[in-house]
């Protein structure tokens, strides 16, 4: 997405020139091979990457140089990617294990001031900005300055060495993970692959698709999971499955637009309308139903909740989804379901806490992933 005016770092710029990016990222496969795919696609002139490495992290900031190698596009150590563009880089033959963090590093030589950055707000996993140089291939990455989000790397793809799945969760703010402790990948996702790994080893990566803030129907943080569907869910290689966890943020309204206030039929519209698209493509969907949401002053009150209610209702009743994960009854208070349990919640009452998240991973019946024999290269 293109950068909201985020607060998270005031003393850094969101424009970079001569610096180098290292930002962390884990993947959940194991693979012989990956290439690493850069993005402009929200940007309005062309961004310089002078160099571009990728390695294991030893400790982050710093690197096992042992396991550095450069990224390479169209054979070449640099890329100028144009304004509404991304490319990959060339594959790349280095095996990496399920759960490996890798760091990946871009030198940018030019000044992107001007130009909005192509960003995932809300990493999770920090990135570092050096001081002015390049250090791209610097096993000890300089200064501490840190960044919160993800800055123009887009997707790392890996090569297993037998036919995968890629899952897709697409949703909100609860799904990118706030509340879980940061840089520690404990997401309901994160826990997924976990269980994944260590039950199903080699059959499945997990790809978290979620924008804090977003919603179903309309733009907010980020485009709306109606138009990004395309983009961030059907272009994924190899993606079989999608899981959809999406709607609060709809149902809170925004006081600014009080024109994209929705009702539950709406929402449910919506939804619908991802299911027959997902559907068009091959993929099965898996429904989550909302989880609870009082106490927290910001979620629609008694009206949003009825409308919480009535879209669970039909996820759960109509079996227009090929699956459903009841995410709703695995946190609820059993003594007040309209409320997360006490140690599900991080505090303000929405958002999960690790192990709410670890909860919400638990509730997923893994026989919806054991049909494999059709999987996508």
């Amino acid at each position: 997405m293109a950068p909201e005016e985020f607060d998270y770092y005031p003393d850094l710029s969101r424009s970079f020139q001569d610096v180098t990016l290292r930002q962390v990222i884990v993947t959940t496969l194991a693979g012989e091979s990956l290439r690493v795919l850069l993005s402009n696609e929200h940007g309005s002139a062309p961004l310089l990457v002078g160099r571009a490495y990728v390695a294991r992290v030893r400790r982050a900031p710093d690197i096992d140089a042992a396991t550095e190698r450069p990224l390479r596009f169209k054979g070449q150590r640099s890329v100028s990617i144009p304004a509404g563009m991304a490319v990959y880089s060339d594959p790349l033959d280095w095996p990496t294990a399920a759960e490996s963090a890798l760091a990946i590093s871009l030198y940018l030589p030019n000044s992107t001031a001007g130009s909005p950055s192509t960003v995932h707000e809300e990493g999770w996993r920090l990135g570092y900005v050096s001081p002015r140089g390049d250090f791209a291939a610097a096993a000890s990455f300089p200064g501490d300055a840190r960044l919160h989000s993800y800055f123009y790397i887009a997707a790392v793809d890996v090569r297993p060495k037998r036919p995968a799945a890629a899952i897709v969760t697409l949703g909100d703010s609860i799904t990118d993970g706030t509340g879980a402790t940061p840089l520690s990948g404990r997401t309901w996702p994160d826990n997924l692959a976990r269980r994944l790994t260590t039950l199903m080893p080699g059959q499945f990566s997990v790809i978290n698709m979620a924008i804090g803030g977003n919603r179903v129907l309309h733009d907010a943080t980020g485009p709306s999971a109606v138009s990004r569907v395309d983009h961030d869910v059907f272009a994924v290689p190899g993606a079989r499955y999608l899981m959809l966890l999406e709607g609060i943020n709809d149902i809170a309204g925004w006081p600014e637009h009080p024109e994209e206030n929705v009702s539950a039929a709406q929402l449910i519209d919506g939804l619908r309308e991802l299911i027959v698209r997902a559907h068009a493509h091959g993929l099965r969907v898996i429904g989550g139903t909302l989880t609870p949401t009082e106490g927290c002053p910001d979620c629609g009150g008694a009206e949003g909740e009825a409308i919480r209610q009535a879209v669970n209702e039909w996820i759960r009743r109509s079996h227009e989804f090929d699956a459903v994960v009841d995410f709703d009854r695995a946190v609820r208070d059993r003594a007040n379901p309209r409320r997360l349990a006490a140690a599900y919640d991080c505090g303000d009452h929405l958002h999960l806490s690790d192990a709410g998240y670890v909860a919400m991973a638990r509730a997923i019946d893994l026989t919806f992933f054991q049909d494999i024999s059709n999987h996508k290269r």
